[in-house]
């Protein structure tokens, strides 16, 4: 059996330019700035990975954290969360990061995105930025 090969690649890479402060749980993290994005399947203006074509993806992802903060990063797909990558920092002096790789069946126009996860409402959730946390994935 021959399988029939892309016409097109499709891979991304992208990071946060600045450090996200007192990020609302459930919210979709907006990676701004863009190391490659071949098939142009990620969007960097809503954070959105948008499969061009059904099959098998990887994601990975990382997330750093500063000064006494958290941050509980999760990945969904279609609506539903799958995993996690966390990070806590226990004090001033401590930078914490998590993070986590996934392979996803994938059809045409399947969604996949990064939330932030829910700490309790005394928690304050930080995403440090400057290329330190970061999200990529690629067709297999």
């Amino acid at each position: 059996m021959i399988r029939n090969v892309a016409l097109f690649l499709v891979y991304f890479s992208a990071w946060n330019s600045g450090t996200l402060n007192n990020i609302k749980g459930h919210s979709t993290i907006i990676y701004d700035k863009v190391f490659s994005n071949e098939g142009n399947a990620y969007n960097e203006a809503t954070g959105k990975f948008t499969a061009p074509r059904d099959g098998p993806f990887v994601f990975t992802w990382t997330a750093l954290t500063t000064d006494k903060f958290l941050i509980n990063v999760y990945i969904w797909h279609n609506g539903k969360r799958l995993s996690v990558a966390q990070a806590e920092s226990k004090d001033e002096t401590q930078n914490s990061s998590g993070s986590n790789t996934i392979v996803l069946k994938l059809k045409k126009d399947d969604v996949v995105e990064l939330k932030c996860g829910l700490w309790g409402d005394d928690k304050l959730h930080q995403l440090y930025g400057d290329a330190h946390s970061t999200f990529s994935g690629w067709e297999l």
